[in-house]
């Protein structure tokens, strides 16, 4: 006898099962419908049925699509195996996040189901044998089904709350090495493309990075670009469209491995709109990601937010140049103090890493002003745990400060600037490797030829670290290379563990009661693969070497600042129940 339960019609479920649409979000949304929370279902081209939830308030992702998948997977129906759930608020055409989930259905039982058969028999006795075997055992698959659920926890995509609004969480970056489970982040100075590089690269859009095998390697490789990219033809002689390329040079970065581009410069204030968002359309097509510059002023100021290997980065970007902006150019975040400390608080305890970039400083000064260094410390004492500057075409020093390190300027690293056509020269890139609660920053020592960067080692690379070496010295605690830093809260993990605190909604509903989950550990198998956490990252204190060679400047500083600890934004929650119970599991 087949038991229906009384509150959902029979012809419901049947058309549910049958693969009816309206039927399958009727089914879904009977429970979320009460909180606010709607679903759609209709079928993708590639085969996936797409479950699309809008929400007025954003719910916790993870134990909404564990509702979802349990939904579906009470219909027993293979023609629901393949799913992407994707969330968004109500009224918005912005993507929050997508899952991709498989669902195995239940064996459906029949007639036959009673027969005794060689194969009924052999499954009889690996059922019997799991019981005699014990609770050693069932609480082992137990801990396998509770582990499935975390890495569907880990692997989903979210968002999370800026100072400029809701910000997507990116975590589809192509790694590398997926199993090394240290983040590699690379940062360049300056790229500009035009002429005269774009004579010497004549189409072979590999040409520039061809040497570049660290930017590849990189889990998230970052550089200046000063140039707008663009599919119209350039003819005009006009400033504002001179260092315009054309949109194919895109490739110069895609080959290149770079996976994000700072726009907050003074190119794209001077540039008009359409170029500026023809550009970000251009790269976003490309899957280059942009940071800096928007449509809007809103969408200039919003981070980029990176979850890589279970670690969530956020990239800031401000321009700070004396450049003033052409009229209706709002789409280009400028540096303003204020909005500066609101952003890093904000993002402080959603996140485990805040970089900031500025794009600052007087051209070929291999030192900064007291004003960056002001705007610099400033930002550390806000909460940031990195500063990286460029726009002064050279290198300039980078310092330690309350712990954290500050790179004043990157230079040049490609640069096609008509100001200094040199095709020669050095410069440097910084490598930061990333482990829980740990950083090891260096300079990687590059040498330019024919704009082409490579990085060198032995006596001319050992001359580049030098010479930051020395330019770094007027500080009262220059950074040397490599360097290995532990964060001020060394105990603290990811932001997202079950060990930290939530940053829930005071406006978060009530809490409603779901269904058990089934007792089957395979019923749904997440499409994406954990990773291993099998190397580590060694620790040191940043400090000074013991012995100094060089004859030094006067100090900027000369008062040494100790090293103190930030006090948290949020002590406590506001809500500590979450939006939805976690399913009890039966045994």
């Amino acid at each position: 006898m087949t038991y229906t339960p009384t509150l959902t019609p029979p012809s419901l479920l049947e058309l549910a099962r049958s693969g009816d649409f309206k039927a399958i979000s009727s089914w879904i949304n009977k429970e979320l419908k009460p909180q606010g929370i709607s679903a759609r279902v209709a079928k993708e081209t590639t085969g996936y049925l797409q479950v699309l939830v809008e929400f007025q308030q954003e719910p916790p992702t993870d134990r909404l699509i564990k509702f979802i998948c349990h939904q579906l997977y009470q219909l027993n129906s293979p023609l629901l195996e393949r799913v992407n759930i994707i969330g968004r608020f109500r009224g918005s055409p912005d993507i929050l996040w997508k899952q991709s989930v498989r669902i195995t259905p239940k064996r459906t039982l029949n007639n036959q189901s009673n027969i005794p058969t060689k194969s009924n028999n052999f499954k009889f006795k690996i059922f019997r044998s799991f019981i005699l075997i014990g609770s050693v055992v069932a609480t082992f698959i137990l801990g396998c089904w509770v582990s499935y659920y975390e890495v569907l926890v880990q692997n989903s995509v979210s968002s999370l709350e800026t100072a400029a609004g809701k910000v997507r969480v990116i975590n589809d970056i192509k790694l590398t090495n997926p199993n090394d489970p240290t983040v590699t982040l690379m940062f360049g100075g300056d790229v500009n493309l035009s002429h005269p590089v774009s004579d010497v690269v004549k189409g072979d859009y590999k040409l520039p990075f061809a040497k570049m095998d660290e930017y590849r390697k990189a889990d998230l490789a970052m550089i200046n670009l000063e140039n707008p990219l663009t599919s119209s033809t350039i003819n005009s002689t006009n400033s504002q469209n001179k260092l315009a390329v054309d949109s194919n040079y895109v490739n110069v970065l895609t080959s290149g491995g770079v996976d994000l581009v700072n726009l907050a410069n003074e190119q794209n204030k001077v540039n008009n709109q359409q170029s500026l968002v023809e550009t970000i359309d251009i790269l976003k097509q490309a899957n280059i990601h942009s940071v800096g510059a928007g449509k809007t002023k809103d969408e200039a100021r919003k981070p980029k937010i990176f979850k890589v290997k279970g670690q969530k980065i956020a990239y800031l970007s401000y321009d700070d140049t004396d450049i003033q902006p052409n009229t209706g150019i709002v789409g280009v975040n400028s540096r303003n103090k204020d909005q500066i400390a609101t952003d890093i608080q904000i993002l402080r305890k959603q996140v485990d890493w805040i970089i900031v970039n500025y794009h600052w400083g007087v051209k070929l000064s291999e030192y900064p002003g007291d004003w960056q260094m002001d705007i610099a410390r400033s930002t550390i004492d806000q909460g940031a745990d990195l500063v990286v500057g460029h726009h002064p075409k050279v290198l300039q020093g980078a310092e330690i400060y309350k712990g954290q390190p500050i790179i004043y300027s990157l230079g040049n690293l490609i640069s096609g600037d008509t100001s200094n056509q040199e095709s020669d020269y050095e410069t440097a890139i910084l490598k930061v490797s990333l482990k829980p609660g740990k950083m090891k920053i260096e300079f990687l020592p590059i040498v330019v030829s024919k704009y082409q960067p490579q990085v060198v080692t032995g006596k001319k690379g050992e001359e580049i670290l030098s010479h930051i070496a020395q330019i770094s010295s007027v500080f009262h605690q220059p950074m040397r290379t490599p360097l290995k830093i532990d964060k001020i809260n060394s105990s603290a993990k990811f932001a997202g563990s079950d060990s930290s605190p939530s940053r829930s909604n005071s406006n978060i509903l009530s809490t409603p009661t779901l269904p058990e989950l089934p007792p089957t550990p395979r019923s749904i198998e997440n499409e994406q693969n954990s990773t291993d956490d099998s190397q580590n990252l060694s620790v040191g204190e940043a400090g000074l070497d013991s012995q100094n060679s060089f004859s030094l400047p006067p100090i900027l500083n000369p008062e040494a600042t100790a090293k103190e600890e930030r006090e948290p934004l949020i002590k406590e929650p506001f809500i500590k129940e979450p939006f939805i119970e976690l399913p009890r599991l039966r045994i």
